[in-house]
């Protein structure tokens, strides 16, 4: 299992490519065996950082492979331009999982 950390703005006036974007590539996801785990939008208090981002998804997905044709099918789809025009400040990060707990207990 890997998770997906998008976190982006979407500029005014472009949901509705947003929107599009995500019903998209949320069929490929979740045909994929992927899903989304997580979301939120409006900041509540910023931290720590420069540059505000508004909106925030988690996706779960089986694999690095699984992530990789996810990738390549929205290639072939044509919708990473709903999601480029649509948004900005956009990072998206793959990461392994970590049990954390573990982690804490290793240092035993």
């Amino acid at each position: 299992m890997v998770y997906a950390l998008n976190v982006f703005n979407i500029k005014e006036g472009r949901e509705d490519e947003y929107r599009e974007y995500s019903v998209r590539a949320g069929k490929i996801i979740y045909g994929m065996g992927g899903k989304v785990v997580s979301s939120g939008w409006s900041p509540i208090r910023q931290i720590h950082g420069d540059q505000e981002r508004r909106h925030l998804i988690v996706v779960d997905f089986p694999s690095e492979k699984v992530f990789q044709d996810f990738l390549d099918q929205a290639e072939k789809d044509d919708i990473h331009k709903l999601r480029e025009n649509s948004t900005s400040e956009y990072i998206w990060t793959l990461y392994k999982t970590w049990d954390i707990k573990e982690w804490v207990k290793a240092k035993d």
